[in-house]
């Protein structure tokens, strides 16, 4: 299993922005379990896929507005070579942001994806 994150790119709007902090993938929920006369049933769900990153954009050259993607494709490359790519990315939520004193302004933003696969 991979450690650690070499990568994260995001395309959208025929911009590339790699600035990313940190990644966090969001689980994806397959099946609901459903209540029926005398036992548990299960419903097989639509995957809805996201993820959420921490992003120090305050210097980036030049700015970008991460809260208007639309139609963006992720790639996240690991420490085994290993690709992740999500597409149909659109921004979700972008958080207000969190000065710890040390470091500059972080701004959390979720990301919501049509697809996701792993090759």
């Amino acid at each position: 299993m991979p450690l650690y994150v070499n990568t994260v790119e995001l395309e959208f709007n025929g911009a590339k922005f790699t600035d990313f902090e940190s990644f966090t993938d969001t689980s994806v929920t397959k099946f609901k379990q459903v209540n029926l006369m005398g036992k548990t049933g299960h419903a097989k769900m639509t995957p809805r896929y996201s993820f959420t990153c921490n992003v120090k954009s305050a210097y980036v050259k030049p700015p970008v507005d991460l809260s208007s993607v639309e139609g963006g494709t992720c790639t996240v490359i690991d420490d085994a070579k290993n690709r992740t790519s999500y597409y149909g990315v659109y921004t979700l939520e972008t958080g207000d942001g969190t000065i710890d004193g040390e470091t500059e302004l972080t701004k959390t933003v979720t990301f919501g994806a049509e697809n996701k696969i792993e090759e």
